[in-house]
């Protein structure tokens, strides 16, 4: 489906998602009480999605009086790309993600533990240099954990490769187009050349994220990767999929458009455990303490090779596996 053009999606879908929310928003007490009747026969899921939803609404809808604020702040959008109006918009950002963050973790009772290296961490933090990050995708949300931890945790200012069809959410639409972000159809146009392209003006301070597994795990997907992969006469890295349990195979034509265009970048990884698969496991557990493992570590000794480099990315991607069987054996939805 083909997202609409600029003027519709401001002039009618904002102003349309903003009203609903709002509706929401006004109408969570009543909608507060008929959860709480029907916590009386499912328990306190009904209540602690609810207050997860409108905590989520009344931010969004905040920030978008807030991006219409900047963008006339700005001289309608002519000074959006000056440096006091980027820290502006990744503030703005950053308290979105926390905030959401915050909800999620408090009404769905989540313990998010941190394991990484004092040198990946504070490489991370010390933001001395731009940073490529590799992330495992994996669980609803996830993307909003690995945000979290860049923006808020390490300061970090992501640059991000956004679907096409997140354009229907305005405030992703605002924010994606006025940071240094690419939206991308995977079926149509040079997503490898977006990505370089994304990549080469980042700094220090900035980190470009990448999944390069392309979507969450699932036996289908894993199939047709491996089928891919021997269709294509990569006979060893179809064996490497194979032996990986927990992870797709990693799609090496943005990580290393990315790593090319930037060479300078200091190379991370991040992996994590527990986040729940699909919204019926995210019910399911919706009563239960929960905990999430996050590791974080240096990607290090890549090759200069282009070849090389596809080897070396299995081999990160197949480190990360073995990472995520070894943690997740004790844990709910690993």
């Amino acid at each position: 489906m083909r997202t609409p053009p600029l003027l519709v999606r401001r002039l009618i879908v904002a102003p349309l998602v903003f009203v609903l929310e709002l509706a929401f928003v006004v109408a969570s007490p009543l909608l507060a009480l008929l959860a709480a009747l029907l916590a009386l026969f499912v328990g306190s899921r009904g209540l602690r999605l609810l207050a997860i939803a409108v905590s989520y609404a009344a931010r969004h809808a905040a920030g978008l009086l807030a991006c219409l604020a900047l963008w006339v702040a700005s001289g309608f959008g002519a000074r959006s790309r000056s440096a006091r109006f980027q820290r502006a918009y990744y503030d703005l950002l950053r308290w979105f993600v926390g905030g959401v963050y915050r909800s999620i973790v408090r009404w769905a009772r989540v313990e998010v533990r941190i394991d990484g290296t004092d040198e990946a961490l504070s490489a991370l933090s010390e933001a001395a240099e731009p940073a490529i990050v590799l992330s495992r995708h994996a669980g609803e949300g996830d993307s909003l954990l690995v945000l979290h931890e860049l923006l808020c945790r390490h300061r970090r200012r992501p640059r991000l490769v956004l679907h096409e069809a997140l354009r229907l959410d305005p405030l992703i639409d605002v924010l994606g187009h006025r940071l240094p972000n690419r939206f991308v159809d995977p079926r149509g146009g040079d997503t490898e050349v977006e990505i370089a392209a994304m990549t080469e003006g980042a700094g220090s301070g900035e980190a470009v994220l990448i999944f390069p597994e392309g979507g969450n795990l699932t036996p289908a997907r894993r199939q047709r990767a491996i089928e891919r992969l021997e269709e294509a006469g990569h006979a060893q890295q179809a064996a490497w999929a194979r032996a990986m349990r927990h992870v797709l195979p990693p799609r090496p034509g943005g990580t290393l458009a990315s790593m090319q265009a930037a060479p300078h970048a200091r190379v991370f990884v991040l992996g994590h455990v527990g986040v729940p698969v699909g919204m019926g496991e995210m019910w399911r557990r919706l009563p239960a303490r929960q905990t999430i493992v996050l590791r974080v570590w240096i990607a290090e000794g890549e090759p200069e090779d282009h070849v090389e480099r596809i080897d070396w990315l299995f081999g990160v991607w197949r480190e990360l596996d073995d990472w995520v069987e070894a943690r997740a054996g004790g844990m709910v939805g690993g």
